[in-house]
């Protein structure tokens, strides 16, 4: 492939609509999964243990998918797309900020899970809090700056790349669940989009497995009757 991958073709052009899909995730389940742990009882292990595995799920994600943009996007825009270099720039250090950040809360969850106490629970709660702020404004950036780049000079099958990278790090036990994280606040089309991507074999999966599962799951995390995502 030469420096320059465009111009594309209207069926080669990558819609990024699908990262912004992503980016809901980690909107809603970062400040959620702040007030949740401010307000779990002190000493409750089981409580601290189904919040704690949810938030590694969820830094999880978001690290890798940091990674695999740092690794995967980065260096093909800066030769592609040299105008937009200081946006790219801009990015990779927004992740700089967001990695400390996302260090800071990894290291507090892994010691909140073992002490269930409050001294460590408002901490965590707070860095995720910071987390948010930085991973939020982030985000914002890279929908409305860095999006039109990718579209006029990163392929659909290079976006595919990261997300094989990033569902390869999910363990398997929680695909269908970080898969309903997904498609929880995702319309009707971008639902479709995602489903229609998927072997038949795991959209029926989703549809007689993974919708029950995670309700059970964000019903247990949220202790609510949270919507289930439609199929």
């Amino acid at each position: 492939m030469p420096t320059t991958a465009g111009p594309f073709t209207a069926d080669e052009r990558l819609d990024p609509q699908e990262m912004v899909v992503l980016h809901r995730v980690f909107r809603r389940e970062i400040p959620l999964l702040a007030d949740l742990i401010e307000a779990a009882a002190p000493g409750d292990r089981r409580r601290t243990a189904v919040l704690a595995d949810h938030l590694d799920l969820v830094l999880g994600a978001l690290g890798e998918h940091h990674e695999g943009e740092d690794d995967l996007l980065w260096p093909k825009l800066r030769e592609r797309a040299a105008p937009g270099d200081s946006v790219v720039s801009r990015m990779a250090g927004q992740h700089e900020a967001i990695a400390g950040a996302l260090a800071a809360a990894t290291e507090l969850s892994h010691r909140w899970r073992t002490q269930a106490d409050r001294d460590t629970a408002l901490p965590l709660a707070e860095a995720l809090r910071t987390l948010d702020r930085h991973a939020a404004a982030h985000m914002d950036d890279e929908e409305e700056h860095l999006l039109p780049l990718m579209t006029d000079h990163i392929t659909p099958r290079e976006w595919i790349e990261v997300g094989e990278r990033g569902r390869r790090s999910v363990p398997k036990s929680k695909l269908l669940i970080f898969l309903g994280a997904i498609l929880e606040d995702a319309t009707p089309n971008e639902r479709q989009l995602f489903l229609s991507q998927m072997p038949a074999p795991a959209r029926l999966l989703w549809r007689t497995l993974g919708t029950r599962l995670y309700k059970r799951t964000t019903d247990r995390v949220r202790r609510s009757g949270a919507a289930l995502p439609p199929t």
